[in-house]
């Protein structure tokens, strides 16, 4: 008998498995050790293990032989693979190609304890194979993202005209910047879904076996089927595409989705692939600006997939510590307990959002977030480990390029071409945060950006986008004539 291992970051609809006529079982597990390993937020372990259930009911449903291991038999990921092994008597094991590093080898090495023989398929949850990816990370080592972007627009013709891009701009960048009017706006719902009894059971399994991880359950709030994303998806396409181009840079104090996705929980388990998400948004181009198709599509050809082939061709970037900051994050930071009266407003009210709902958009994650944390001096493997902790979409994969690259500069300026920090008011502008300009001009935000090119003016005094606000810095500490 030969078993795939169906992973719970894997869940895809189509996945290899299911049309492999040598696959005669199918073995998931949960694992109790790896959800004990960081204090992760109730919200990701719920997803994680309901999408999981809502899989193995699906497949049982259709006829198939399922073999599983519940969090409740206390196992590691190892413990819980040998046990189906020697309980079923698999004779060879396949699965898809992890794209967290060393998850491979660590089934390689289970198996090669239990004598297996292995197989792997092609890992289909991303856009871009991984030879080719492979091969254009190496041919171009120094390369950015608008580098590799306009290459997979012309690898696949998504958005083009023949050998030119759709309407002739590769990006429409300077049309994608604008705050939310102050008059208002109205700005639909994400969709919510009543949980069904798989869901509940989770729910209260994971208040009880993790009660003291951030979050609570009782308020989940994502899609665990394929059904609901692909619905979650639909909506997304149907009433926030539109604007999401337009304001895909704003942030509001009461509005934690505004005009973004949340696709990403979906996409990085495997309910919602990107050719699903592509298609979706192509089928709506013709009542779409395109401004917005095309910032929303670069997210996802672009910069997703840029990510998984930075972590690929850089295993350096992990631990990378360029600027040789050493501050631990705060317990406060997980817990919301003892939060100082003195954090910035947009600081405090996004820490507050996360620990509820596990999700902030992505320019809260850059410029109110990852701003603060480099603005303050904290370690870049400490704000990863919080990363990886809180948010319910994160995977080693995606979060060591994104936080030591882009968010942390940490590895001088491979990923970014310079820190992405700001004063008050670049906030303020796109957030309206402070009850007046003045006010934030003089918050610990902007206080903390002139500090932080004073502190490190020797690693960047090189950077040609760093020699405006250098030079303003420099003239800013000069003494009074």
């Amino acid at each position: 008998m030969k078993a795939a291992l169906i992973l719970g970051t894997q869940l895809l609809e189509r996945h290899p498995a299911f049309d492999d006529d040598e696959i005669d079982e199918l073995f998931l597990v949960e694992s109790a050790a790896l959800f004990d390993r960081l204090p992760y937020h109730q919200h990701k372990i719920v997803l994680v293990l309901s999408a999981m259930r809502h899989m193995v009911d699906r497949l049982e449903r259709e006829g198939r032989t399922v073999r599983t291991v519940r969090l409740g038999d206390g196992l590691s990921f190892a413990e819980g693979v040998t046990r189906l092994i020697e309980r079923h008597g698999a004779e060879g094991i396949a699965w898809m190609r992890a794209a967290d590093r060393g998850v491979d080898r660590r089934i390689d090495r289970i198996a090669a304890r239990a004598g297996m023989r292995t197989r792997r398929w092609a890992d289909r949850a991303f856009l871009t194979p991984e030879p080719e990816l492979d091969a254009w990370f190496r041919d171009h080592p120094r390369a950015r993202m608008e580098d590799f972007y306009r290459w997979q627009r012309q690898r696949t013709g998504i958005l083009m005209e023949g050998e030119s891009p759709a309407g002739g701009r590769w990006n429409y960048d300077v049309d994608n910047r604008e705050p939310l009017p102050k008059g208002g706006i109205d700005i639909p719902p994400v969709p919510r879904r009543e949980p069904d009894a798989i869901t509940l059971e989770v729910i209260d399994e994971v208040r009880e076996r993790f009660p003291d991880h951030p979050g609570d359950a009782r308020d989940f709030w994502l899609p665990v089927t394929h059904e609901d994303a692909r619905a979650w998806l639909g909506a997304f396409v149907d009433e926030r595409l539109p604007e999401f181009g337009r304001f895909e840079d704003a942030m509001a104090a009461d509005e934690p989705v505004l005009f973004h996705s949340v696709l990403t929980p979906s996409l990085n388990l495997g309910l919602l692939t990107p050719h699903d998400v592509v298609d979706a948004v192509l089928e709506a181009s013709g009542d779409v600006p395109l401004p917005s198709l095309e910032g929303f599509v670069r997210q996802v050809i672009g910069w997703r997939e840029y990510m998984r082939g930075m972590y690929r061709a850089h295993p350096e970037l992990d631990g990378a510590n360029a600027l040789g900051l050493t501050r631990e994050l705060e317990p406060w930071w997980y817990t919301g307990d003892g939060i100082p009266d003195e954090l910035p407003v947009p600081v405090r009210t996004v820490l507050e959002r996360v620990l509820r709902h596990g999700y902030a958009h992505h320019i809260e994650r850059l410029m109110v977030l990852g701003n603060w944390f480099l603005l303050e001096g904290y370690a870049p493997a400490s704000v990863n480990r919080w990363f990886l902790s809180l948010f319910v979409d994160a995977y080693e994969w995606v979060m060591v390029p994104n936080v030591f690259g882009m968010s942390q500069f940490a590895d001088g300026g491979m990923v970014g071409t310079k820190p992405y920090v700001s004063g008050g008011a670049y906030l303020q502008r796109m957030g309206r945060w402070w009850p007046s300009a003045r006010a934030a001009k003089e918050s610990a935000f902007t206080d903390g950006y002139w500090d932080f090119l004073q502190r490190h003016e020797a690693v960047l005094k090189g950077n040609p986008r760093l020699a405006l606000p250098l030079a303003q810095m420099r003239a800013r500490r000069e003494p009074e004539r």
